[in-house]
């Protein structure tokens, strides 16, 4: 049997005074979490600019999520240029596990 497609999750959410409709094929518990983590980011960007509008609130905060989004990408792609500070890192969180899991079981 075949497996089907995931079912789109709709979940209303209340993001900065608006209410919106988002629909998605993450979990419904993914998809609050993430428009919590918008508002949240608006809700301190109003607080460093309590007179700009609601619109120019939302640009600066989806240039703020884009620049963390680059930054993210880079240092991926920073660390996949250099294979021997890749397998380090990979051992060095091998040990942790082992350590933790040790201690743990």
């Amino acid at each position: 049997m075949a497996e089907s497609a995931p079912q789109p999750q709709k979940i209303t959410k209340q993001i900065f005074g608006e209410t919106y409709t988002i629909v998605g094929e993450a979990s419904s518990g993914y998809i609050s979490e993430v428009a919590d983590y918008v508002e949240q980011r608006l809700i301190d960007l109003s607080k460093s600019l309590p007179t700009a509008s609601k619109t120019k609130l939302a640009v600066l905060c989806a240039l703020n999520l884009a620049d963390e989004l680059f930054q993210m990408k880079d240092a991926t792609a920073k660390l996949s240029e250099n294979p021997e500070l890749e397998e380090r890192t990979k051992k060095i969180i091998s040990l942790l596990e082992e350590g933790i899991i040790g201690d743990h079981f």
